[in-house]
């Protein structure tokens, strides 16, 4: 049994355990660690050389021109201007000085503008008389900026619509100067004022331009307006006018005729001022059974028809309609004039 015993332990156990631990080797290479730092890399320069030739550019068409795109440069900006300086610019644009205006004798005119400023010179021991639009009222005291060293008076001249109101200016000292607000019931004057050693302004006065152009505007409107309304007919005679002629409205109308009346060649109608606010009427005359229309002119209130004629019609739409009847004439072929104290029927 003893022989057998080493067999069966080799059987039962492998060699790798029953020959001992493995002996040890020098030239066993250590693991590689999970993680290895990664190693700085250096960018490798491709030689070129010295000699290589430029790529070639693309031709660009003649005639254009490529700007490169510049970047704008904000502009400086500049201080603004302070409110005295804009103040005073405003003044001494508004101030009208004697050089620009005109002068007749010794009077100083300015041309009026609302608002404006006007140079008034004085000087010591004289006085400056500064006289206002014939007929112009003021409203209220005269207003300066110094009271105490300055003198403000007013006298008048002329009666009526003619009255000239004269405002009186005198200093008190030489080199002061103020300013005055003179209101009436047309204008208003902003006067600046300074006084000198020896020199002066008499008379100062305006002239009021637009003022006097629409006036004579008026003058010639309402000129125009009445010999519109006269009646042009040279050598009429009243003792030739014949004033029989009855006008018959269906109802009242603003231009029913005042009166018709002819002086033997031309018929007159003379419509109503109220005419003017409502539709004009026109004019027929009635031929037998017809209506025709006639040609006339308008002056002022007038219808002038050159002819007469026996009946006629003012027509304004369908149905509106006002009837001029001519009665017995003035005059007639066998001479049937109204005897003395009678009148016509």
């Amino acid at each position: 049994m003893k022989p057998m015993l080493p067999l069966l332990l080799l059987c039962l156990f492998p060699a790798s355990l029953l020959a001992g631990p493995p002996p040890v080797r020098n030239d066993v290479v250590p693991a590689i660690p999970a993680t290895v730092p990664a190693q700085p890399s250096f960018p490798q320069a491709t030689p070129q050389p010295q000699d290589q030739a430029k790529a070639p550019q693309p031709v660009q068409p003649k005639g254009i021109r490529l700007k490169k795109q510049q970047t704008k440069k904000k502009p400086a900006r500049k201080e603004g201007l302070s409110d005295r300086q804009i103040v005073e610019h405003r003044v001494k644009q508004s101030v009208q000085r004697p050089v620009n205006a005109m002068s007749v004798e010794s009077k100083t005119i300015y041309s009026y503008v609302p608002d404006a400023i006007y140079m008034i010179y004085a000087a010591l021991n004289h006085v400056v008389d500064i006289q206002l639009q014939p007929g112009e009222r003021l409203t209220g005291k005269i207003v300066a900026g110094d009271t105490f060293r300055w003198e403000v008076g007013t006298v008048e001249d002329g009666s009526g619509s003619n009255v000239t109101t004269h405002v009186l200016i005198k200093p008190k000292q030489s080199g002061i100067e103020t300013n005055f607000l003179i209101v009436t019931d047309r204008h208003s004057y902003r006067l600046y004022a300074q006084s000198n050693d020896d020199f002066f302004i008499p008379t100062v006065g305006w002239s009021y331009s637009d003022e006097e152009m629409n006036t004579k505007s008026a003058q010639i409107r309402k000129e125009q307006q009445r010999l519109d309304g006269m009646v042009a007919a040279p050598a009429i005679i009243a003792a030739n006018l014949n004033f029989k002629y009855k006008i018959k409205a269906d109802r009242k109308y603003p231009w029913v005729p005042l009166r018709a009346f002819d002086d033997g060649s031309k018929t007159y109608i003379q419509m109503s001022p109220e005419m003017k606010s409502s539709e004009a009427p026109v004019l027929f005359i009635k031929d037998g059974k017809k209506l025709n229309l006639v040609n006339y002119r308008i002056k002022g209130d007038y219808f002038i028809v050159d002819r007469l004629f026996e009946e006629g019609e003012l027509r304004s739409g369908k149905k509106d309609k006002v009837r001029i009847i001519r009665q017995t004439p003035w005059f007639s072929s066998g001479g049937n004039y109204p005897e003395p104290g009678k009148t016509w029927r």
